[in-house]
């Protein structure tokens, strides 16, 4: 085939243009995002239950629920919250199960369950999301001192016109949106009018059912004509409502003559500020095979419509992931570009050539291209992680290409023509290239088989690494011959082919002197054969220690130099309050930080379940200067929060990278889940306050901070004083809700949006309005409602949780003592039953890390498995595969030193660092193997000549690869961005496990081979 190709250049160099083409135009075709696109086997179901408490919500409608969910197929995990008023239940499934065929089931469940719960109860709203549901971008929208109507005006122009132009894009999937006020239409009635008119509420209340009818439509007979008759009788406009009449005794009066009647807006559950301006917050969420650079410019080109079209509105982007992709992607391009320069550089000295290197730096980019091309036809994306898998992959494009292009040379200088050395060279190495492309692959493929999202999140790494190496394989066997006999033939003579001033200057200069170093070396070794093998071996203990000792976490951690503030003022504030607070913290705050955004309350969002938060709690976002600054913002607002509000629960948290948004990484590393088999499930608050001290004292050695409980007033009816004056119970609660502004008696629809009717009294003081407060009882006689309730405060859980197990109340252990977790959790168990007479399960964090790493294991051994079946049929040797396989826990003892020297930690990036290192290194191994075994078998060299020779010719590829990856990767070392710090644990493995396994494999490798071989036959 080889002879084939040389003598069709033409033919050759048509064809790779033609798919270079195919491979440019694909490339444009390539979605591009910041990840791969992943289903999350995960459906949340938000529950509305407006004047009901936590604890009635839990008792009364999610528990039934829940133990209609827990029957669904394929269920991993079910959580609840329940808040006052609303409730949140998870549902988290195994990876693999089929998240339309669970949405469609979660829908059947609810169903079944609303058959039994109050008619009255709204349907829940269920949300299936996947990995292209996380925002790409947030929108602030604001005006400058704007009153409530011009606000509540900008949020209709915002939900009605731009929300609905920028999900028209076709990039766009959906915008969310939090912050926006909602219109109520009011009626305040005059008391005093009412009771001089002897009308009451009840009166209004009917006089709007009436006028607000829509009794349908009947069909009628015209001749030869049919006609759809409609009654109708809507309320439509304030006006409307205004004018209708009530009759009071012999006169006809409008509404608007007894009631103050108007437009305002709903009362606030929470907001959101863009520094201490109210402002709205949309959430851009792009389509799946969408572009994000296509999408950035598309919603660029409508925020600048929005600007002409409405000058008064200002426009922001925050927290903008495609700039994060953009600085990632170009990051890890200069990286790329500056490591694959001097790697470039270095092979000018190490091949001796001006030519041959330019070989190489065609062979890279045409793979990288054809790569792109396989990526289409893969239906692969551009995201960071198939990025990493093709830097991954052009150390190992350099080493084919060296390979090869080192081979033709060797056969070219022992006297060979130049087409019997392009031929020769090429097929010699044919046959290892596809050995080791194949194992690299048998390196990489298990990682798919990684259990959940971790496996399906780095299939793209694994594919983009398995295409690069074909790509390259293609190109070093067929292209690089074809360009090699090109390049040479016009300077072939008779004792030798290459020469030129430039090559000539190249070979005179003995830079880095690896055949002396290699010859002084190899002897030593030699002579010490037994002290050198035991060093060697002796390497396999540090890295089982650092194995077993070094710290593991999921994903490496990132630099940021924003943060959120998450507050729970631990009072029962109300939101006006709450508003103040966090506008005195962003004022204190506003000289250190660019830009800070609030969401103060509850907030609108459907896909955000990180912002379920109470009225009372708020979440502040801060974007300082410079990462350095984040530790003063942190000490500052501490400090003012302890001194202001000494009550207040709070913490700091960097903003979830979507690794830790798609793995939930934000959860503790221990969570003690306690419940009791009491009635309620779950221990009474003032036990539970207890408990975590007791833990906190006795067994953890951190201070646990204490459930977080909420006070309540209980108003109790006294059915014995209701009964003797006559006051029906429905009177009395209608009457305390028009009180308190929460009497919604009938909704008008304007057309555009349906806005409710509320009849209330103007605001005051619970305690005065119970003193002042009267109702009319069945001889519409009034009487005073004091005499009719209690009040009390109590206190209570401000959330409560639950699983499939039940409620429980979570306890969240950040650091365990000692070593062992699973002895810590005994105690912990085993204490608090015989002290409380209460159960504890442990999740958290630890048992996933704990986990995935198995599975890294498992995948490791399962890599070396697969390696020995490749290698023993390529050596047709049982014995020579384990020389291969004994050097890869050497060379892990290099990745561990290295990362530990950098203060990294044992993640699944440093982990398929070491796959990558041990597939590089073992390539390798198997070239030189492969040579030596061809001359002690073919050539019938002496076994000690034959070793010595084979490690000669194999030395420069072995050395030019090992430095040309780790030039490539040292930039990734001290880069910045996402893109950077996540190769950075793989680049530190990597380069540590090249550099010890580069010395393995020069001289344990021959070393083992000799004991191997020495006085047996092959």
């Amino acid at each position: 085939m080889i002879k084939f190709l040389i003598h069709r250049p033409i033919a050759v160099l048509m064809t790779f243009l033609a798919i270079l083409t195919l491979g440019v135009i694909a490339s444009r075709l390539l979605p591009m995002s910041l990840m791969p696109e992943i289903d999350i086997p995960e459906i949340t179901i938000q529950i509305n239950r407006t004047g009901e408490s936590a604890r009635q919500i839990e008792d009364g409608t999610i528990n039934p629920m829940r133990y209609q969910l827990m029957q669904i197929p394929h269920l991993d995990d079910i959580t609840t919250e329940c808040r006052d008023g609303r409730a949140t239940i998870r549902l988290r499934f195994n990876y693999g199960a089929d998240i339309n065929y669970a949405f469609i089931d979660a829908n059947e469940k609810v169903d079944a369950a609303l058959r039994n719960l109050p008619p009255d109860m709204e349907r829940p709203a269920i949300i299936k999301a996947t990995a292209s549901d996380l925002p790409v971008f947030y929108i602030n929208l604001w005006m400058e001192d704007a009153g409530n109507l011009e606000f509540m005006e900008l949020s209709e122009l915002a939900r009605s016109v731009m929300v609905k132009r920028l999900e028209q894009l076709n990039e766009v999937a959906m915008v969310d949106v939090t912050g926006h006020l909602t219109p109520e239409l009011y009626i305040q009635p005059n008391e005093e009018l009412l009771k001089s008119l002897n009308l009451h509420h009840g009166d209004i209340t009917r006089a709007l059912e009436q006028n607000n009818l829509s009794m349908g439509s009947i069909e009628v007979a015209d001749g030869q004509y049919r006609f759809n008759i409609r009654f109708a009788n809507r309320l439509r406009t304030v006006e409307d409502v205004k004018n209708i009449r009530l009759k009071a005794g012999p006169r006809m009066m409008k509404l608007c003559e007894i009631a103050e009647i108007g437009l305002r807006h709903a009362k606030q559950q929470g907001a959101f500020l863009k520094g201490n301006t109210p402002a709205l917050s949309l959430a851009v969420i792009k389509q799946s095979d969408a572009r994000m650079d296509e999408l950035k410019e598309s919603v660029d080109r409508m925020l600048n419509r929005f600007e002409r079209d409405y000058p008064r509105v200002n426009l922001e982007i925050v927290r903008d992931q495609t700039a994060l992709l953009d600085y990632s992607i170009s990051n890890l391009q200069k990286n790329l570009l500056f490591g694959g320069s001097l790697a470039f550089l270095i092979l000018f000295f190490f091949l001796k050539d001006a030519r041959s290197p330019w070989l190489i730096g065609i062979s890279v980019p045409a793979s990288l291209v054809i790569s792109l091309l396989f990526f289409h036809i893969a239906g692969l994306s551009i995201n960071i992680i198939s990025l990493s898998g093709l830097i991954l992959g052009v150390g190992m494009m350099i080493d084919n290409a060296i390979i090869v292009i080192d081979n033709i040379t060797q056969h070219a200088e022992r006297g060979k023509s130049l087409v019997e050395s392009c031929i020769r060279g090429t097929n010699e190495v044919i046959r290892p290239l596809i050995s080791s492309v194949l194992t690299t692959c048998a390196v990489f493929v298990p990682l798919i088989f990684i259990s959940g999202i971790s496996g399906a999140l780095f299939y793209d790494q694994a594919m983009a690494v398995g295409i690069g190496l074909l790509a390259s394989l293609i190109v070093s066997i067929t292209l690089i011959p074809v360009l090699y006999h090109i390049f040479s033939r016009r300077t072939e003579k008779k004792e030798k082919i290459r020469g030129g001033k430039i090559t000539k200057l190249l070979q005179n200069i003995n830079l880095f002197q690896t055949s002396e170093l290699y010859e002084k070396g190899f002897d030593r070794v030699f002579k010490y054969r037994k002290a050198f093998m035991a060093i060697f071996l002796l390497l396999i203990i540090p890295a089982i220690i650092g194995g077993l000792y070094m710290t593991k976490e999921r994903f490496p951690s990132f630099s940021k130099d924003d943060i959120f503030l998450k507050i729970d003022w631990n009072r029962k504030i109300n939101l006006d309050e709450n508003i103040k607070r966090v506008k005195a913290l962003n004022r204190f705050i506003s000289g250190t930080v660019q830009n800070s955004n609030t969401y103060a309350g509850t907030q609108k969002y459907m896909l955000h379940k990180n912002m379920d938060q109470s009225v009372s709690e708020a979440l502040l976002y801060f974007k300082a200067n410079s990462r350095q600054d984040i530790e003063k913002v942190k000490e500052q607002v501490s400090a003012r929060i302890k001194e202001n509000w000494p009550a207040a629960v709070f913490s700091f948290r960097p903003p979830g990278t979507i690794f830790e948004k798609l793995f939930q990484e934000d959860e503790a590393l221990l969570v003690a889940r306690v419940s009791d088999n009491k009635q309620r499930g779950i221990p009474e608050i003032g036990k539970m306050e207890r408990i975590t001290k007791y833990m906190s004292d006795k067994l953890a050695r951190e201070k646990l901070p204490p459930p977080v409980a909420g006070s309540h007033i209980e108003v109790r009816a006294k059915p014995e004083i209701m009964a003797l004056y006559d006051v029906e119970h429905r009177m009395l609660f209608n009457r305390l809700q028009s009180a308190l502004n929460a009497w919604e008696v009938d909704v008008l629809h304007t057309g555009s949006q349906s806005v409710p009717i509320v009849i209330g009294n103007a605001p005051a003081p619970l305690h005065q309005l119970i003193n002042e407060l009267k109702v009319n009882n069945q001889n519409a006689t009034e009487i005073p409602v004091k005499e009719l309730v209690s009040l009390q405060t109590k206190n209570d859980y401000k959330i409560l949780y639950g699983s499939s197990e039940g409620a429980f109340v979570p306890v969240y252990i950040h650091a365990i003592p000692g070593d062992n977790a699973q002895s810590f959790m005994e105690k912990v168990s085993r204490h608090l039953k015989q002290k409380f007479d209460v159960d504890t399960v442990f999740t958290g964090s630890w048992f996933s890390s704990r986990q995935l790493v198995g599975e890294l294991l498992i995948v490791l051994l399962i890599a070396l498995s697969l390696l020995y079946f490749i290698l023993a049929a390529q050596f047709e040797s049982l014995r020579q595969p384990l020389i291969i396989l004994l050097e890869v826990p050497i060379d892990i003892a290099g990745a561990f030193f290295l990362l530990w020297l950098f203060g990294g930690t044992i993640n699944i990036m440093s982990m398929i660092g070491i796959v990558v290192m041990s597939g590089i290194i073992v390539n390798d191994s198997i070239l030189k193997i492969d040579t030596i075994n061809r001359l002690y078998r073919d050539e019938n060299m002496p076994l000690l000549s034959a070793i010595k020779e084979g490690g000669h010719r194999r030395l420069k590829p072995i050395i030019m690869t090992s430095i040309t990856t780790i030039l490539a990767l040292v930039p990734v070392i001290w880069g910045n961005g996402m893109g950077s710090e996540l190769q950075r644990p793989l680049a530190l493995t990597v380069i540590g496990g090249m550099v010890l396994g580069t010395v393995v494999s020069l001289y344990f490798i021959p070393l083992c081979y000799y004991y191997l071989v020495r006085g047996k036959t092959l």
